[in-house]
C-alpha cells in the first residue's frame, strides 16, 4: 500500500470519524432540558448510516393507556441486540436506546425496562429509537411511540 493511499484513507476515517461525533453531539446534547424528538421520517443522515432489522415495540405505556406519575416504560426489541456503552464498533444488529418524552431526549437507556420521570397528569408522548453505537440513527430509523395519559 502506498503512503499517499494510507493517508487518503486516514483522512476519510477522519472525515467519518468527525461526522459521526457531530451526530453523538447532536443526538445527546440536552444542554436545554433537552432536544426535539425525532421526526418519523426516514431522512438520511450526514454519511451513509446502516440499516438494521431491528423492530421496537413499546409494551408500556400503550397508546391510550391511563398510568400513574412514574409509568414503567418496557420495550420489545426484535431482531437487535442492546450492546454496553463502552462498545464503539457500529454494526446493524447493535446499539441502545434513546428515549423521549413530550419532545425532549430525557436518556440513553441500555436496557428494555426503564421507570420514567415523575410526569404531571395529563397527556404525554414517549418515542424511543433504536440507535447505533454512535449515537447516530440508522437509516431507516427505527422508532414507535406511545401517547399515554397520566392520571391525576
Amino acid at each position: 500500500m502506498t503512503q499517499r493511499l494510507r493517508r487518503t484513507r486516514r483522512a476519510r476515517a477522519a472525515a467519518v470519524l468527525a461526522a459521526a461525533l457531530a451526530l453523538t453531539v447532536a443526538a445527546c446534547s440536552g444542554e436545554d432540558g433537552g432536544s426535539e424528538a425525532p421526526a418519523a421520517t426516514t431522512a438520511p443522515a450526514a454519511a451513509a448510516r446502516p440499516s438494521s432489522p431491528a423492530k421496537l415495540t413499546i409494551m408500556s405505556p400503550r397508546n391510550g393507556q391511563t398510568v400513574g406519575e412514574r409509568p414503567e416504560l418496557r420495550l420489545d426489541l426484535d431482531g437487535g441486540k442492546i450492546v454496553n456503552q463502552t462498545t464503539t464498533r457500529v454494526q446493524g444488529d447493535e446499539g441502545h436506546i434513546h428515549l423521549h418524552v413530550d419532545g425532549k431526549l430525557i436518556d440513553m437507556n441500555y436496557g428494555l425496562r426503564q421507570r420514567l420521570p415523575q410526569l404531571p397528569p395529563g397527556q404525554h408522548v414517549v418515542v424511543v429509537e433504536f440507535v447505533a453505537a454512535d449515537h447516530a440513527p440508522f437509516d431507516p430509523r427505527i422508532l414507535t411511540q406511545a401517547a399515554f395519559q397520566v392520571a391525576e
